[in-house]
């Protein structure tokens, strides 16, 4: 795992340099600055995100709720319970029941506000809201200066993560 990142941080530092060389004798200084602060904001967003991704995966025992689905085969293929081995009953107090435990089988299934909180924890995890505001910033402070070029900006923030994708195949791969 250690040589897997040590790769990918090697290939990211040589894209950096490799992307703001070509960026500075393409168009200047400014285009320089476009590339870096994309590469390093969405670099940071990417870092985040796969730590809040390997957070979620390390504790995914204690805090998230499990659920137990039914299988799908079973339920598709006998929707109306016609190959079970008691043949259901047609009495109206037999149907109301079933009508009353379908409905609170359904409720039990819908999603509360506070389950949305605990399954939801790895998209708003504090690393990934403080990388995406530093992004945000990065952007803000280039169009407050004047020195906003979209081309250079958004070739520095897909090369990150097109860095570490193409890496990581590449290793997997062999």
């Amino acid at each position: 795992m250690t040589t897997g990142i040590r790769n990918v941080a090697l290939s990211l530092a040589l894209a950096a340099l490799l992307g703001g060389i070509a960026s500075m004798f393409a168009a200047g200084e400014r285009a320089l600055a476009n590339f870096e602060i994309g590469f390093f904001s969405a670099l940071f967003v990417l870092i985040a995100s796969s730590f809040g991704y390997w957070q979620m995966v390390q504790g995914s025992g204690q805090s998230r709720p499990h659920y137990d689905l039914p299988d799908e085969t079973e339920r598709i293929d006998d929707r109306f319970g016609l190959w079970e081995e008691d043949p259901p009953t047609t009495d109206e107090e037999d149907v109301k029941k079933l009508l009353r435990q379908e409905r609170s089988r359904i409720k039990k299934g819908r999603r509360d506000f506070r389950t949305l909180l605990e399954t939801s924890k790895p998209a708003l995890s504090l690393y990934r809201l403080v990388a995406y505001a530093v992004l945000v910033y990065g952007v803000y402070r280039l169009i407050s200066d004047d020195s906003f070029e979209p081309i250079f900006y958004l070739a520095g923030a897909g090369a990150a993560p097109f860095v570490t994708a193409v890496t990581l195949w590449i290793q997997n791969r062999g």
